[in-house]
């Protein structure tokens, strides 16, 4: 009886382990379509920079998401296969050469055509407030991932500007794998990250200078979006931005941050693209 016991608890655990691995195997494995593959090398132009490896890597972290995921359209927004694509080529771009489960608490994307208002409530003591406030994105704690379609297009058309709200919003998605969105995601080795805290530490504090006006740093604020000055979380998923989006300003002015998202990211996209081209 106890033998019997040990197996039935062997296979309620090992069963489902190993059904998971199969089915991420498999999903990855699902070729994308022509048309498909259009989409991807039009959402980002770093895919040509890329070895044929890793192109066939983020190829296959986009099948994942694509079949793993929900996308919900919203307001009437009709989900096309344009939209599909392009937030999974982002999603899909963040864990290239990392191991991952292909964010496993997401289930939904919610897309909105525009800008939409969401309630925000406010706990202070015992006074407890609302008020609705404009967003292009956000990403719930174990739960959807939100993005305004018009704003991630116009993000995609005026790299310059150094955003990108999927990228944002799956940076969050990273942050919160180790049960909280603190602005420091999981490292995948031992040692990886030792100097994370020190320098996105102090860069968060530059940018909270820069931003209150208490700062005369000649840099230009726009290399980081000042939103980042909100809190850790926030500043992780605005310089995962810039370091996609914009990568040779932000390797020139913010070089040890560049350098910390280089080895957690293991990329460098200031190398792989010219100057004059970003990834978005």
């Amino acid at each position: 009886m106890f033998l019997a016991i040990v197996a039935v608890a062997l296979l309620v655990w090992v069963v489902p382990y190993l059904w998971g691995r199969w089915r991420l195997r498999y999903l990855r494995s699902r070729p994308l379509s022509s048309l498909q593959k259009r989409l991807l090398t039009h959402a980002l132009p770093l895919y040509r920079h890329l070895s044929r490896q890793q192109q066939s890597e983020l190829e296959s972290n986009v099948s994942l998401f694509l079949h793993d995921k929900e996308f919900v359209g919203c307001e009437g927004l009709t989900i096309t296969e344009e939209i599909r694509v392009t937030i999974s080529a982002f999603a899909g771009l963040l864990l290239l050469q990392r191991e991952h489960r292909g964010y496993p608490d997401l289930r939904t994307v919610l897309v909105y055509p525009g800008t939409y208002v969401a309630r925000e409530t406010h706990v202070e003591g015992y006074i407890e407030t609302t008020s609705d406030s404009a967003r292009e994105g956000e990403a719930h704690y174990l739960g959807p991932v939100v993005i305004s379609w018009s704003d991630l297009q116009e993000d995609m058309g005026h790299p310059e500007h150094g955003r990108n709200v999927a990228l944002h919003e799956f940076a969050h998605k990273l942050d919160e794998e180790d049960g909280a969105f603190d602005g420091r995601p999981v490292f995948s080795g031992a040692g990886e990250g030792r100097n994370w805290a020190a320098v996105l530490g102090r860069e968060y504090q530059r940018l909270q200078a820069i931003s209150a006006g208490l700062s005369d740093d000649e840099e230009t604020p726009g290399v980081l979006d000042l939103y980042g000055a909100v809190s850790p979380a926030e500043f992780f998923a605005v310089a995962t931005e810039a370091f996609f989006v914009t990568p040779h300003a932000l390797r020139h002015y913010h070089a040890a941050l560049y350098g910390e998202l280089r080895g957690f990211y293991r990329l460098d996209p200031a190398e792989l693209l010219p100057e004059n081209l970003q990834v978005s």
